[in-house]
This record gives C-alpha cells, sequence and structure tokens, in this order.
C-alpha cells in the first residue's frame, strides 16, 4: 500500500517510527514485523523487534529510542571515517529535536486535558446543586408595576466572595457580604420608591469571586474556588429574585474580571475566567422567574447594555485604563456610546472622555492587604444610577459600615 512507502527524503529512523505505530496500533494484515525488520540496516530478526515492541506497550517516545540505541550502536561499532561521524552527528541532533517536539506536543495535550476536565467537574458540582433540591426554594412573586419615566442601573462590582480580611480598617467575608447585601437591597428600594422607577439593571462588572491568582490571594481566601463560585451565585439569584418582585424587569449582565481568570496573567487564557459560570447558575436557579433578563456579552470581557434608548458598556476595567482605551471601546462596540461602566479600582467615581461618561462603581470589599501595602484609602462601596432617556438623572453613593 502507498502509506507503507518511504516518503522522499524520509530519514530511516522517523520511518521505521512511523511503520511500528501503524503496526502496533492499527494490526494491519498487509503490514509484518518481517516487512519493518528488512528495511533495518543493522541487525534486526523482526521476531525480535516484535517481542521488543508488543510487552511494553511503545509509544512514539520509546519507539524512536528503540531505533535510535540501535543506530547508536552501529555506528559507534562500524564507522571511523570523520565524514561518516559528522553526517551521523547531523542526524542525531535532529532526532534530539524531534524528541523535543514530542515530548512538548504529549505535555500540551494534558494540559488541554487537565482544563477540559476541570470545567467539566465544576458544571457537574453546580448542576448537581441545583438538581438535587439543597438550595431554598424561590418563588415567582412578581406584580405589574406602572410605566414610567425612569429606571435604576444598580452596581455589584467586585464583590470577591471568598476573602476573609480582618485588618485595622476593614473586616470582610461571606457573612458579612450578606449583610452587605440585605443593607443594599433596603437602599435600592428606597431610592425606587423615591423616584418611582419602573426597571433595575444590575452590573456585574467582574472579581465577583476573590480566585487564587496569587499565592497571597489564596492564602487569605475562606473558601475554596468551587464554593466560591457556587456561594457568590446562589447569592445573587436570592438578590435578583427580591428585586424582581419590585420591578417590571430586572435585567443582569455579568463581565468577567481579572481575580477570576486561571492563574498568572501571562500564563491565562482571556476566555477562560470563572466569573463566567455565574450567569450560567444564575440562569438555571431562576429560570421560572419571567422577569428576570440575563444579557448576553459581545464576549466574557465587554457587554453593551440598552437604558432608555442609551447606550452602557460594561467592563471590568483591567483592559481598559486611559483615554484611549475608553475610545477604543466606544469603536469595538459597534454602537453610539453614552457611557462605560467599570470598576476594578475599588471606588466610585463618574468622569467624561471625549463626551463618553465613565461611570465607576466601587467594592463590596474594602481595605485588604494590596491597598494597605500601596496606602491606598477606602470605603465598601456601590453606585445607583437614575437614568432616563437623556441619561444619568442622578446617583447615589451606598457606602456599607
Amino acid at each position: 500500500m502507498e502509506r507503507y512507502k518511504q516518503k522522499e527524503n524520509e530519514e530511516t529512523i522517523p520511518y521505521l517510527i512511523r511503520l511500528s505505530e501503524i503496526k502496533l496500533e492499527e494490526k494491519p494484515d498487509d503490514l509484518d514485523w518481517s516487512d519493518i525488520a528488512k528495511y533495518c540496516n543493522f541487525d534486526c530478526h523482526y521476531d525480535s523487534l516484535r517481542k521488543a515492541m508488543q510487552p511494553k506497550g511503545y509509544g512514539g517516545f520509546e519507539i524512536y529510542k528503540y531505533f535510535k540505541d540501535k543506530f547508536d550502536k552501529l555506528v559507534i561499532d562500524n564507522n571511523s571515517d570523520d565524514k561518516v561521524l559528522n553526517e551521523y552527528e547531523n542526524k542525531k541532533r535532529e532526532l534530539e529535536k524531534e524528541k523535543i517536539k514530542f515530548l512538548d506536543e504529549r505535555t500540551s495535550y494534558k494540559k488541554m486535558l487537565r482544563d477540559v476536565s476541570r470545567w467539566e467537574e465544576i458544571y457537574e458540582i453546580i448542576d448537581r446543586t441545583i438538581k438535587n433540591g439543597d438550595l431554598p426554594l424561590i418563588e415567582y412573586q412578581h406584580k405589574h408595576i406602572q410605566h414610567t419615566n425612569n429606571d435604576l442601573m444598580v452596581s455589584m462590582n467586585d464583590i470577591h466572595f471568598g476573602a476573609d480580611i480582618e485588618n485595622a480598617w476593614n473586616k470582610y467575608n461571606s457573612d458579612i457580604l450578606k449583610e452587605r447585601l440585605k443593607e443594599y437591597l433596603n437602599q435600592i428600594l428606597i431610592i425606587k420608591e423615591l423616584h418611582n422607577s419602573e426597571n433595575c439593571f444590575v452590573n456585574a462588572n467582574g472579581d465577583l469571586i476573590n480566585g487564587a491568582i496569587h499565592p497571597s490571594v489564596l492564602i487569605s481566601n475562606r473558601e475554596n474556588i468551587i464554593e466560591q463560585i457556587m456561594g457568590v451565585s446562589e447569592l445573587i439569584s436570592q438578590f435578583l429574585a427580591e428585586l424582581s418582585k419590585h420591578f417590571n424587569n430586572v435585567v443582569f449582565t455579568v463581565v468577567a474580571g481579572n481575580h477570576s481568570r486561571l492563574g498568572n496573567k501571562d500564563e491565562s487564557l482571556k476566555n477562560e475566567r470563572l466569573d463566567d459560570l455565574v450567569p450560567w447558575y444564575v440562569k438555571a436557579r431562576l429560570q421560572n422567574l419571567n422577569n428576570i433578563i440575563i444579557t448576553k456579552n459581545i464576549d466574557n470581557t465587554m457587554s453593551v447594555v440598552d437604558i432608555r434608548n442609551k447606550k452602557y458598556v460594561c467592563v471590568h476595567g483591567d483592559y481598559d485604563s486611559g483615554k484611549s482605551a475608553i475610545q477604543s471601546l466606544a469603536l469595538m462596540s459597534g454602537q453610539n456610546v453614552y457611557a462605560v461602566c467599570c470598576g476594578h479600582l475599588h471606588h466610585n467615581s463618574m468622569d467624561y472622555v471625549n463626551n463618553i461618561k465613565i461611570i465607576m462603581a466601587g467594592s463590596f470589599l474594602g481595605m485588604d492587604d494590596y491597598c494597605i501595602s500601596k496606602r491606598i484609602i477606602g470605603i465598601p462601596q456601590q453606585l445607583v444610577c437614575v437614568c432616563d432617556e437623556n441619561g444619568i438623572r442622578c446617583s447615589y453613593d451606598i457606602c456599607f459600615n
């Protein structure tokens, strides 16, 4: 058959490896070990070749090593000519390169399998928890709200669920977060009544979990990664369910933050962020609540929300510092952008860049060890904006004790 022929410029060892792999893996009737042995220019009986391969379950590298050892011995025993030896050394170097390429490919393949298995495990654990009924029942209690001229835009940035902080300026953990969310909910409903707002847009702009991006972050965590994902997703689900009782529609948007990446910045893929699991969980958890809408992002780092015909671009902020980045966001979104909503820097602020409004919301976390080491003073806070057809009518800083 054509596939058994030696290819043009194909060296002997790669050719023997190819034939051996076909024989071991496919066991074709028209290829025998004697066919392979006759191409060896060293003394090799086909039965010896068969016995050398099969009992050990040879893979590509082991086959390579078998033939290389035979050729090494042949050259040492039979060559004293410098020209021949030099040619041998050149071929030996080429074979070493092939060996390194093979080992690199095997390492990359194993890493890919580990990553796939990890994501599958996380999905299975969360899915099992939801289906087993281990969580409190969330009932649909929506009541119709009259049409009005404004909506609320509610930040839910930088929750850092899992962080366990206790220093001279701040104390924070998952129990304190629950209390802050209750307080936040009360403040939102007061603002809603004050302005008679119709709909609520909740923007969770990244760092919903504390993650494990650095050893120092991992040490300070109270919950492991899976507990962080499930814990913050459940709190957000209950928070949105409660809001749904007081607004015609609740629109939920999530973009990924840097704390949810898998490992170091230079070694992590942009599209592998654990924040991406939150909307999947929330959608499954709140599937019976008809007035909760989960938006579809442009990608996991950027989303566009339409509030009263004004376009708000939502990002975390780790990719978007500086005026040029803000301008690029407007172009990348393909929209006539009114405002960019972000987090990352853990404080509330508003500004303008080239007629684009910049709305930065704070964090639930407050001052951690990083803030103290950098002498950055801040308090846990979020931002609620009242939005109408002209944009943001007013805003409220919501600060937590």
